[in-house]
């Protein structure tokens, strides 16, 4: 199977002629190349137009002359989030034609996987693009787990707002994921609208390749589902957390205010301005009786109670 990464007329036209099953891959392309393709190959013009606008979710158009399969792959992208792209697959009799705007490393591993084992029809080389897709965003949840590990311990450690927001941000990719990843396994479940669509693939082999993609998306589902609970979970240890150590906080305030109520309590006493006061109180020892002996003797009547009562 010949795999062409431009639009080379001449040499499609001569596998065309030749009856040879070709892939054609193409990065980025611009309007003329894709009016080429669509002259060549009978490809539906609302196909072209969403391989010119991108922004599609997956699915399976089916037209005339061959059908329009929107799936996508990850790549890793910055701080080793995943970035999603976008591949459209347009499936005739003889070729399949790939379209996307960035470079996927999932496209060309399926590349040099059919070099290696050229396919004996469209469902097996379908399959084998598929297939690296799906792996792809398997190898993008990978991280997940040991970021949440992390998380869990900073939490357990010291919960702070950089953390919250950390938890957040793993949520809003966990959703992206989940809307593309759910819809494809959809896309591929047993009865599902691509088999009925491609009529390629209704062999009992495609099938059986079909259901494997389905199943590694099941699997997909079912960990993004997963570290949506945990990454909850850990939202609730958060808020947890964060309310038992401001209650440690507001409790160490009332044992500190406890302990100068009476403090506060003598010291505005004796400081009325009142003649009886300021008469009679005279020698030395008054002062340190009154003055300072029952500061100290309330405070240690109050810590004692404190300890007594646990409310240390």
């Amino acid at each position: 199977m010949d795999i062409l990464r431009s639009v080379d007329v001449e040499r499609m036209r001569a596998l065309r002629e030749r009856g040879e099953f070709f892939w054609l891959d193409l990065t980025d392309p611009n309007g003329d190349e894709l009016a080429t393709v669509s002259s060549l190959f009978d490809v539906h013009a609302l196909a072209i137009e969403d391989s010119h606008e991108f922004g599609q979710r997956a699915k399976i158009d089916e037209y005339e002359h061959g059908s329009l399969l929107v799936f996508f792959g990850a790549e890793p992208g910055e701080h080793g989030h995943p970035a999603l792209v976008e591949v459209h697959l347009h499936l005739s009799e003889q070729a399949l034609i790939t379209v996307r705007r960035v470079r996927l490393t999932a496209v060309d591993d399926a590349a040099r996987h059919l070099s290696e084992n050229p396919p004996a029809h469209l469902g097996e080389a379908v399959h084998a693009v598929l297939d690296a897709l799906t792996d792809s965003l398997l190898t993008a949840l990978e991280g997940y787990d040991d970021d949440i590990d992390e998380l869990h311990d900073a939490v357990a450690l010291q919960p702070t707002p950089a953390t919250r927001r950390r938890i957040f941000a793993l949520r809003r990719q966990l959703s992206r994921l989940r809307q593309v990843v759910v819809p494809q396994r959809d896309l591929l479940a047993p009865g599902g609208t691509v088999l009925d669509a491609v009529p390629a693939l209704r062999g009992k082999g495609s099938a059986v390749s079909i259901r494997d993609v389905h199943d590694h998306l099941d699997q997909a589902t079912r960990l993004l589902g997963s570290y949506r609970e945990q990454l909850a979970s850990l939202l609730d240890l958060y808020l947890a957390e964060v309310s038992t150590r401001l209650n440690e906080f507001m409790r160490r305030l009332s044992v500190i205010a406890t302990v100068f109520l009476p403090l506060s309590f003598f010291v505005g006493f004796f400081g009325m301005n009142f003649g009886w006061m300021q008469d009679k109180i005279t020698p030395a020892w008054t002062f340190f009786v009154f003055g300072i002996g029952l500061l100290v003797a309330s405070g240690a009547v109050v810590a004692w109670y404190l300890r007594r009562t646990g409310a240390r």
